[in-house]
Parts: structure tokens; sequence; C-alpha cells
């Protein structure tokens, strides 16, 4: 390998929403399909510079980061790469449900109706979110949280929340109880209790912010895959059509692509569900009744940027193809893809 492999740190893992194909750079390990050209060093635009291929990787959110980026010197690369992980580093310290000393914790811990001022990250995530709930009529809603915790603890019984406790969570879930200030950038939430969780959008969010921050460091042709979500920036200088991207769904589809300046993300509940009294549910809850789906989806969603086509991915993980015509009128060429089964609990 053509560059410096950063050490594997580990961190706790933060995610509801699990990835079904698996979108990874080809690194050696045997699920990964997403192929990017060969190492050798390619020219640049201007003839006196060369820029090499460098890939690095990581561990952050719970999931395997990988860093492919086109530099002159692998001193720059490797300064690159480590800015960007650490900007990814950051973005899963404010966001993350499974530290109490979060940013987001703390903010939601604070009296109700607070202002409580903080950070860009934070604030920006929260406007994003907005939108993609007002989209959804609620089933994206990042205020799941409390459901989220009520069903870590009941798979821990090995039982399923009772009615009466999925309508006592029901109090603390709503994003509409959330006001925010965007000229103070402060944010305060109106119902006590509320727990955060980014699961359905924070890792592709995390994978702009790190494309930026390596846009900024010059290298414009890289990629960010962070647990197979995936934001792209100019194709590599010996392919002008872009990454070559190949998917796979558990249903059986495939088909490749090559993509640049742009993302893609995955959602689906083939991999990962929780079977309790004959039923199986998905890992992927509705945050309007707090319990998982029980369709079989595989959703694939191109986009321009990650925190789209994370969010998009989620959202028509719950509600299917009857939402697909508002969010591609809502965001001009964005591709969304969806593979259907019968219903867990119809199967035979």
């Amino acid at each position: 390998m053509n560059g410096v492999t950063e050490p594997m740190h580990t961190a706790a893992p933060h995610t509801r929403k699990w990835v079904l194909f698996k979108l990874t750079l080809y690194l050696g390990a045997a699920f990964a399909l997403l192929s990017c050209a060969s190492i050798n060093s390619q020219p640049a635009i201007e003839p006196d510079v060369t820029l090499n291929r460098y890939e690095y990787a990581s561990i952050h959110m719970g999931s395997r980061c990988s860093i492919v980026l086109y530099a002159p010197t692998e001193h720059e690369a490797a300064a690159s790469a480590r800015a960007a992980f650490d900007e990814i580093a950051r973005v899963e310290e404010t966001l993350t449900d499974y530290r109490p000393d979060s940013e987001s914790m703390r903010a939601t811990s604070q009296p109700r109706g607070t202002w409580v001022i903080v950070s860009q990250i934070l604030f920006e995530v929260l406007e994003r979110s907005a939108l993609f709930y007002e989209l959804s009529n609620g089933a994206f809603d990042p205020t799941v949280g409390r459901f989220i915790h009520l069903w870590r603890h009941a798979q821990l019984e090995s039982r399923t929340p009772s009615r009466v406790e999925l309508v006592d969570a029901a109090y603390a879930v709503g994003f509409s109880s959330i006001q925010l200030d965007k000229a103070n950038n402060r944010v305060r939430f109106m119902r006590a209790g509320i727990i955060l969780d980014f699961g359905a959008i924070g890792k592709g969010f995390a994978a702009d912010r790190a494309l930026e921050i390596l846009r900024s460091h010059g290298c414009d042709a890289a990629l960010v895959d962070i647990g197979g979500d995936i934001a792209m920036g100019d194709p590599p200088p010996n392919n002008p059509r872009g990454w070559d991207v190949s998917v796979q769904s558990g249903n059986g589809a495939e088909w490749s692509t090559p993509l640049h300046s742009s993302a893609i993300a995955t959602s689906g509940d083939l991999e990962r569900h929780y079977e309790q009294n004959g039923i199986i549910y998905s890992h992927i809850l509705d945050p309007r009744t707090g319990v998982g789906v029980t369709h079989r989806r595989a959703v694939t969603v191109i986009a321009r940027d990650g925190t789209t086509a994370d969010s998009v991915a989620s959202i028509v993980s719950v509600l299917g193809e009857q939402i697909i015509p508002v969010l591609e009128d809502r965001f001009p060429g964005i591709r969304i893809l969806i593979e259907t089964r019968p219903r867990y609990d119809q199967q035979p």
C-alpha cells in the first residue's frame, strides 16, 4: 500500500442504522466491494506535479473509516488524512449518545426550555434534521433516542418493550419540541428527558465534514468511507469518469457505476434484526411508533452529499416507495433504489 495506515483507535459504537450493503474501500478485506484504481502514481494537470494515491484507515463511530486520496507526497497525504480523521472524531464526540459528557447529551440535560449555545457541528446537524423530519412527516427524527435506549435494555432481557413503556418513552420523542435559533447558534428543548440519536444522519454528516477538510488541504480527488456511507470528491486522476463503485444487496441484486462529487449511502434490515414472540423486528425504528419496522427493505441512495444520502436512505427504509416522489422533488438528481421482500411476520 502506497500510504500509511492510521492506528486503529477503538470507539464506542454509535449507530442505529446498520449498513446492509458492503460499500467499503478495497483494502484487502474479502467482503469489500468498492474497488479503487491501482496505487501507481498518476500525472496531475500540471506536468511538473505527480499525484500519488494513498489509503488510510481508522476506527470511528463504531465503524471502519477509510480514506483514499491523491497527493504529491506521503507527508502531505498523511497530514491531510490525519486532519480528516480528527474531524470525524470531533463529530462523534459531539453527537454520540454513548457518552454522557458528549455535547448532545449535555445539551439535552439542561432544564426544559433553557436556551443552550451549541457548536456549529451540533447546530448544523440539528438544522438538517429539521428538514428531513418535516419531509418525512416524523419518520426521520433524531429525538428517537428514548425509544432506542428502551429497546437496548429490553433486548438484554430477551423481551420487547411493553406498551406502557413505549407510551412513557413517547413523551420524550418529537423533533417538533426542539427550537432552533440560527442567529445565535443556540437550541432549546421544550420536553424533558429527550435523548438525541443521530444514527440515521451522523455518518453521512461526518463523511461530508471529512471530505471538506481534505479539500481544504488541497486533496480534491478524495473519498471518505464511514462504514458504508461514502462521500466522494473529484474523480481519480487516471479515471475521469469517477470512483468505481459496485453495490450488492442481501436481496441478490448487483450493479456498478462510476461516481464523483457525490455521495452514496445504504440502509436495510437484512443483516440486523431482532426476533421475539415469532415476530422479527428490524433494528430500524419508526420514530412515530417506537417499534422496529417489520418490512424487509434494502435501500441505496446516491445524492449530492453524504448527509442527504444517509438521511434519505433511513427515511425510505421506514416509509418505503410512497415517499420517493416527495424526496425526488425536493432533491433533484437524487437516485433512490429500493428492493423489498415480504414482511418478516408474513414469512411461511
